[in-house]
């Protein structure tokens, strides 16, 4: 089972953050790097499948050129949002990251239908809001080497901000992590089963967050949990292998790597190779999960556009 693997993985480097030397830098980030371009790119490399039944039919054979055109927008402008005004991209780059990520969480029936998306923010967060509380000057180390150096204190500042608000949230998440509990113990069968393993999963996942190195728990999550989960769910929804969804998503895949590698070339140089990886994966990984989370996002949301799609499906009526 894939959250019992990875709650011993997370324990395993639990283990190893209280007895091994933070040394090996270089060697996570250059881990994390290789992992991200491996596990995380791909699974949002099928977005314009996703989109293309959303657009075409509004805008017809037009439609690859607007997602496109509007993907790489939105890129653009996270990048120049990292080099002109870091603070306030990093906090709304963690926001949405939490709302994303808490999106694609299981979806247990928790507490009140409007208390929900509450416990699945807070919950969806904790790899944002674990380090930032409890490891602040570590997380400030990270974004100041991705952010251009003289914008310093105003990354501290984003961080004291994100710390402050990371409290509450913890304490949201932590209620929600109780009432699960508690709705485990009064169930039965294969439903406490998945309760109560995802119960230790969050547990697992949130000591791992407070104690080891962001990048560590950052790469257990971002890529042991959450894009494998979206592997899983790309190739349960297209019908293909493994084998085969590796073939399907690997041109737009290395179309990203190739946009972040010329990134880092043109604007995302750093004074060393560990430094300039750190900033690649983050600036470069930012630019485009924040198009994938909006795309995502509004899918979230199809009521509101449901009428165009229709009109425009219909036979002598535009959009």
């Amino acid at each position: 089972m894939h959250a019992a693997s990875l709650v011993m993985l997370s324990w395993a480097m639990i283990g190893a953050a209280c007895v091994v030397s933070p040394a090996g830098t270089g060697l996570i980030t250059g881990l994390l790097a290789v992992l991200v371009a491996v596990i995380g790119l791909p699974h949002g490399a099928a977005d314009h499948r996703f989109a293309q039944p959303r657009l075409e039919p509004i805008f017809g054979p037009a439609w690859s050129g607007v997602f496109l055109g509007g993907y790489l927008l939105i890129a653009a402008t996270v990048v120049c949002g990292w080099l002109v005004a870091p603070a306030t991209t990093i906090v709304a780059f963690f926001l949405a990251s939490a709302w994303h990520f808490g999106l694609e969480e299981p979806r247990f029936a928790i507490g009140s239908r409007g208390l929900r998306p509450v416990f699945r923010f807070a919950r969806g967060g904790l790899v944002i809001w674990a380090p930032a509380a409890f490891q602040p000057d570590e997380v400030f180390r990270i974004l100041s080497i991705a952010a251009p150096p003289a914008f310093a204190a105003d990354i501290q500042q984003a961080v004291a901000v994100v710390a402050t608000c990371a409290w509450p949230l913890l304490a949201v998440a932590a209620v929600g992590w109780g009432w699960q509990c508690w709705r485990a113990g009064s169930a039965t069968g294969r439903i406490r089963r998945v309760l109560l393993i995802d119960n230790c999963l969050t547990a697992s996942l949130a000591v791992l967050f407070a104690t080891a190195s962001p990048l560590v728990s950052f790469l257990v999550y971002f890529c042991g949990w959450h894009s494998v989960r979206g592997l899983k769910r790309l190739r349960r929804e297209m019908g293909e292998s493994w084998l085969q969804l590796a073939v399907s998503l690997a041109p737009m895949t290395f179309a990203a790597i190739g946009l972040i590698a010329a990134a880092a070339c043109v604007v995302l140089q750093a004074t060393t190779v560990s430094d300039t990886l750190i900033r690649v994966t983050f600036v470069g990984l930012s630019a485009v999960a924040v198009p994938h989370m909006l795309l995502h996002g509004a899918g979230q949301f199809n009521g509101p556009f449901e009428h165009l799609r229709t009109a425009a499906l219909q036979p002598g009526r535009s959009a």
